[in-house]
């Protein structure tokens, strides 16, 4: 294919439910159930999300190959409208856009999304601790999360399999998960949107984009490299930092608050490990908010702490990849969207 070149091999038959994030049927059924529940709430579609449809990069992407440029698409870029405000499973692209003023993102979109062939190698973006391994296929599948010490987080979404365990120190550029499709919109939607990493950026658990606008002050939790992010060999100089402090009475007060079954097993699940409970429960605060009543979604679980100023690499393994570029489409839907 021109213009690519081969960088993973294809996916095996006996491994595409796993890759998927599907487990059992019985897990599906009740995923399913949750969405109908939820349609035209947490569960939008509309014209607008034609965009979405990206054959252009997602095919190449499934059968193994990455650019010869070494750059990977970035398939959709932080919300700066709604992105970290609010959270629904919408793929709507009404009022969205990103830190350039486009809309290369869709409505309420918190991360950034990286396509890459399934079983790319995912590099901690900077050096930290794993506290969180979460499986939601509604919303991801296979989550893994890095504490970076002073309420810094970064999480690592639509994973096939964990590389690390929790608890585990891990060094800058080192493997922490296998990518993969899993979740709900990567399986209804295969194979028009493309496999990816969603990457998210947390700071005392509220979304961060990790890029600048013109003319923006520098702020925790961006590109090492400025508004072009890079990968990183294994860096076993750069100490790996502190976890970072926890609330312990707002984690209670919270966790206690929970209507969710689910989720309060996740919590019960990790009594005595405060920095792993504070995870899932930002990730949970803010995608399963409804969960909490309201007014509960800003809380924080992290005592005021000092900024941290560590910066991050591309989440992608160097010896593939070198950068990324926007992935801007090439349909034309100037009247509604303003694309040019």
């Amino acid at each position: 294919m021109k213009g690519y070149r081969k960088a993973q091999k294809v996916v095996p038959v006996s491994s595409v439910f796993e890759v998927f994030g599907i487990r059992s049927g019985s897990q599906v059924a009740s995923d399913m159930k949750f969405v109908v529940r939820r349609l035209g709430r947490g569960f939008q579609l509309g014209l607008s999300s034609i965009d979405a449809i990206r054959p252009d990069i997602s095919l190449p992407a499934y059968t193994g190959m990455a650019p010869e440029t070494g750059l990977s698409p970035v398939y959709n870029l932080f919300d700066r409208v709604g992105g970290g405000k609010g959270f629904s499973q919408r793929v709507t692209r009404k009022w969205a856009r990103d830190f350039r003023n486009k809309p290369l993102t869709y409505d309420e979109h918190d991360g950034i999304d990286f396509v890459c062939p399934i079983g790319t190698r995912l590099c901690a973006a900077a050096p930290g601790r794993v506290v969180m391994i979460r499986d939601r296929w509604l919303r991801g599948g296979i989550t893994i999360a890095l504490d970076h010490g002073n309420g810094l987080v970064t999480q690592y979404t639509h994973c096939w399999r964990p590389l690390v365990s929790i608890g585990q120190s891990v060094r800058r550029g080192e493997p922490v998960a296998l990518s993969g499709v899993s979740g709900l919109d990567m399986t209804l939607f295969f194979p028009w949107v493309p496999p990816h990493i969603h990457f998210m950026v947390w700071l005392n658990g509220e979304p961060q984009d990790p890029y600048l606008a013109d003319g923006e002050e520098e702020r925790p939790g961006v590109w090492l490299h400025k508004n072009d992010p890079q990968p990183s060999e294994v860096d076993s100089k750069e100490d790996v930092p502190e976890l970072s402090d926890v609330d312990a009475k707002a984690l209670d007060e919270i966790a206690a608050a929970c209507t969710d079954e689910k989720i309060r097993k996740e919590l019960a699940a990790e009594a005595g490990k405060q920095p792993v409970q504070a995870a899932i429960m930002e990730d949970a605060l803010h995608h399963d908010d409804w969960a909490w009543p309201k007014g509960f979604r800003d809380r924080t679980v992290r005592p005021p702490m000092d900024p941290p100023k560590m910066k991050l690499t591309l989440p992608l393994p160097i010896d593939t990849y070198r950068g990324a570029y926007f992935a801007d489409p090439r349909i034309s839907l100037k009247g509604k969207m303003g694309w040019s």
